[in-house]
């Protein structure tokens, strides 16, 4: 026993450290229209495995594993799923998916993604002109071969396409859309797909409302050329897990790493560190490019062209949608604006995990994933069978929309769509002294009378904010580390202002993203804004609910300025409960979140008629 729990804790450390590098890492299930032939059973079957390289469309070589029912009754086919891995990682990662599918009737492709360990190419973050092709063509190869016993109809091989992280980034711009413009990455013969915790828009991933954020983007970027190392430990644990191989054939394996591992260094394209440059030094000339890059790469481009929020080129495809309240790194946000972006069948499960703890599994040992693990897995694996197979499994008559809430854990809410109905805006403006000297909030307008608050910007606050990790022990089987995710060491005087409204006299939900709207003059081109969303309970206890980022550029000092218009927060789920207050601050940095601005500034932020400066919150019923 001893020695089984010490290879779990080992497993779930290295697991845990492994996503933490590649901000969260696999696969796991998708899903697709299917015709009638498919076979309904999920009845185990014995599983083969072939691994070897393919040749790409323009000679570069990726290792693919594929895993199919090893034998198949006489004129029995199966649908295809294709597992992508996460950031710095490779097809090891996903190979545990697909296997575990394989065994369930799907033919399971386990590849490695251009650039990465031992694939050729260079990194190019998702490239519609690479890597997205590359997908289409392993769909290719796999119709070509006659090994495997491949489903099919009058549109192609069936596919479904999953995974998490990096992952996600490709199921979302792998899937089908309504009429599509030149260029889209999307497949028409992809049925299904199963994003999780995939950035939806790599726009406000890591440059929201013109912010850059410092801790994931650079993260990112030095990760990407540790890739080599990160894949050749993800390797070593695969071969550690592996009872199937003898002491010679794991020895050989060991060896193929290393050789893989030459040069140790992974092959980048020059944008990815150009980009981070044009971000952090804010050479305003060459910001669009910067920005387009990361359009390109992100399916809302290819759905609503002009981000104004009318989609023309939906997602045809059925989506289930993985996301998490604490994922600072690719927002709930994005998975709720997926939603609203698909027609076909869709849904979409909001956990409470941040980036780290988002995977669900399966993992190769048992004991191992969070309390919910479990439940989502089910969840995927109907989805799967429903619309790859065409298994009448009940799935339609599930909630579309299902989400963790703070005072319920174990019990999900539920709605029928997003936003839920019911839904109100209710906005709380910033006012003048209240409790403690500080600002108020009220849903009355301010008067005409000119008033502001002083904020001064130097590029810190006495407070350090860190990325969401407090979930990695669940991994393992243990419970949410209790650390704030906003650390207070000193008060910089005016470098934050607060805002508190008046005792609530009912309770009050909030469900989806808050809006900031502020109005500033500053003497600086550059002026960052950071709201923070709290519960201020009556004995005084702060709670954290949301937070947002913005940063207005303005070439004349002194001008009037604001957001142009709301701006999102992350989006939440939480209920402010009778006799507590909500509280709004403003702070004029987020170390280490992002990137602020070094430079001296003197803010004025506005508070009154015709500059307005507010929070709007979704209000829901409290029946969710």
């Amino acid at each position: 026993m001893p020695g089984i729990l010490s290879r779990r804790i080992f497993i779930a450390l290295l697991i845990a450290s492994l996503l933490c590098l590649c901000m969260g890492a696999t696969a796991a299930p998708a899903a697709g229209e299917a015709p009638e032939t498919a076979p309904v059973s999920p009845a185990p079957n014995e599983v083969a495995r072939i691994t070897e390289d393919w040749t790409m469309w323009d000679g570069i070589t990726l290792p693919v594993s594929v895993y199919y029912p090893a034998a198949p009754g006489p004129g029995e086919v199966f649908p295809a799923i294709l597992f992508v891995h996460g950031w710095t990682l490779d097809k090891s990662m996903t190979e545990w998916a697909a296997e575990y599918y394989a065994a369930r009737g799907y033919v399971c492709v386990a590849f490695t993604a251009r650039g990465w360990f031992g694939a050729g190419g260079e990194v190019g973050c998702m490239d519609p002109e690479y890597e997205m092709k590359d997908v289409s063509y392993i769909i290719d190869l796999l119709e070509r071969d006659e090994r495997f016993p491949l489903l099919a109809d009058d549109r192609g091989p069936v596919v479904g396409i999953t995974g998490a992280s990096m992952g996600g980034c490709f199921s979302y711009l792998k899937a089908p859309r309504k009429d599509p413009r030149p260029g889209d990455p999307g497949d028409e013969r992809i049925r299904a797909v199963v994003p999780m915790h995939g950035s939806f828009d790599l726009l406000f991933s890591l440059y929201p409302n013109g912010v850059i954020k410092l801790f994931w983007p650079t993260a990112l970027l030095v990760s990407t050329y540790m890739g080599d190392l990160t894949g050749f430990m993800m390797n070593m644990l695969n071969i550690s897990m592996d009872d199937s191989s003898d002491g010679w054939q794991k020895m050989y394996a060991i060896i193929d790493a290393v050789w893989k591992m030459i040069p140790p260094i992974t092959s980048v394209t020059d944008e990815l560190p150009y980009i981070y440059g044009v971000a952090m030094q804010r050479r305003k000339a060459e910001e669009e490019s910067a920005k387009q890059f990361l359009r390109e790469r992100s399916a809302r481009y290819w759905c609503d062209e002009g981000y104004d929020g009318v989609v023309e080129h939906p997602i045809t495809a059925a989506t289930l949608i993985l996301a998490g309240w604490n994922d600072d790194l690719f927002y709930a946000n994005e998975g709720l604006t997926a939603y609203s972006s698909i027609e076909a069948p869709r849904r979409i499960i909001i956990t409470n995990h941040g980036h780290l703890g988002c995977y669900p599994g399966p993992y190769p040992a048992e004991g191992l994933g969070s309390p919910e693990s479990a439940w989502v897995m089910e969840q995927v694996d109907r989805w799967f069978d429903r619309f790859l197979k065409g298994v009448e499994n009940g799935v339609e008559d599930e909630a579309p929309v299902a989400f963790y809430r703070d005072r319920s854990p174990d019990d999900y809410g539920e709605a029928a769509s997003y936003p839920v109905p019911g839904t109100r805006q209710v906005s709380l403006y910033m006012g003048g002294r209240g409790v403690g000297g500080g600002g108020t909030l009220k849903a009355r307008q301010p008067g005409a009378s000119s008033a502001c608050d002083f904020l001064l910007n130097i590029g810190l606050t006495g407070s350090l904010s860190l990325f969401y990790f407090q979930d990695a022990p669940q991994l393992m089987g243990g419970e949410v580390m209790d650390i704030p995710r906003r650390m207070e060491f000193m008060e910089i005087p005016y470098t934050e202002i607060g805002y508190l409204s008046e005792p609530l006299k009912r309770d009050m939900t909030v469900m989806g993203a808050p809006l900031f709207e502020a109005f500033y003059q500053s003497s600086a081109a550059f002026t960052q804004l950071i709201p923070w969303l709290y519960e201020v309970t009556p004995d005084g206890r702060e709670i954290l609910i949301s937070r947002g980022w913005f940063e207005g550029y303005s070439e004349r000092p002194w001008s009037l300025a604001g957001t142009e218009k709301p701006v999102e927060m992350q989006a939440c789920y939480h209920r402010f409960a009778a006799g507590s207050r909500i509280k709004l601050e403003v702070s004029t940095a987020d170390l280490v979140s992002c990137w602020p601005y070094w430079g001296l500034n003197f803010i004025l932020l506005q508070r009154h008629a015709g500059a307005a400066s507010r929070i709007v919150l979704p209000v829901v019923p409290n029946t969710y």
